[in-house]
C-alpha cells in the first residue's frame, strides 16, 4: 500500500514539476532572477508550515539533515537561477530541458552508490536521454554540435547552472534514499533556500533584468 501511495506522489509530482519552468521564469520576468526565487521559495515555506509542518530536528539523521540542506538548497538556486537568467522564454525552456538530465543521473546514481539493482537496459536509456537534451539543445536545427554550441555561448551562465544542477539533485535523491529513513525535512529546505536567496538580493546591486 506504501509503494502505491509513494507512486502516486510521484506522478502526482511530476506534473507539478512540469509547471515550475514557466512559474519561475514567469516571477523572474516581474521581480528579477533572485527576487523572484526568494519570493516563490518564501511563499512556498510558508506553505509547507500550515500543511506539513516544521521538522523535529531532533528525530531527522545528521547526515541526512547536513547533506540534503546543502544539496537540496544548492539545487533549488541553480534551478531558479539558471530559468531567470536566460536570455529568453525560448531559451527558458530549453535550459529547463537540460536540468531535465537529472532523472537519468538518479538511476545511474542509485546503482552507482545505493546498489540499486538494474539491467543493461538503463545504458540505451541514458544515451537517449543525452541525445534528447542535445537536440533541444540545437533548436530547431536539431543534433547540430555548432548550433548547440552556439546557443550554450549565448548564455553560458544558465546551461551550467541547469547542468551543474541535474547532478546535484540525483546527488540530493541518492543521499535521501539512503540517509533519510523516512523522515522528511523538507520545510526546513526550502526556508533554507529563501533565506540564502534573500540574502543574495540584498546582498546585490539590482537584479538583471529577463528578456
Amino acid at each position: 500500500m506504501e509503494k502505491k501511495r509513494a507512486t502516486t506522489i510521484g506522478f502526482a509530482a511530476i506534473i507539478l514539476w512540469s509547471t515550475m519552468v514557466g512559474l519561475i521564469r514567469g516571477v523572474s520576468e516581474g521581480l528579477g532572477a533572485v527576487g523572484g526565487a526568494a519570493m516563490i521559495y518564501s511563499l512556498s515555506g510558508l506553505l509547507l508550515i500550515f500543511t506539513i509542518g516544521f521538522p523535529n530536528l531532533r528525530q531527522i539523521p545528521r547526515r541526512y539533515l547536513l547533506a540534503g540542506s546543502v544539496l537540496f538548497v544548492s539545487y533549488e538556486i541553480c534551478l531558479a537561477l539558471s530559468l531567470g537568467y536566460a536570455a529568453s522564454r525560448q531559451q527558458a525552456i530549453e535550459v529547463g530541458m537540460v536540468n531535465y538530465l537529472w532523472p537519468s543521473l538518479t538511476i545511474l546514481f542509485a546503482i552507482l552508490f545505493n546498489g540499486q539493482k538494474s539491467s543493461w537496459l538503463v545504458i540505451p536509456g541514458l544515451i537517449l536521454a543525452l541525445l534528447g537534451v542535445g537536440w533541444v539543445l540545437g533548436g530547431e536545427h536539431g543534433l547540430q554540435p555548432d548550433e548547440i554550441i552556439s546557443n550554450v555561448i549565448s548564455s553560458p551562465l544558465s546551461y551550467l547552472l541547469a547542468f551543474v544542477g541535474a547532478f546535484i539533485w540525483a546527488a540530493y535523491c541518492t543521499v535521501t534514499a539512503k540517509y533519510a529513513r523516512g523522515k522528511n525535512a523538507i520545510t526546513l529546505f526550502v526556508l533554507l533556500t529563501a533565506l540564502t536567496l534573500w540574502l543574495k538580493f540584498l546582498a546585490s546591486d539590482q537584479p538583471p533584468d529577463a528578456v
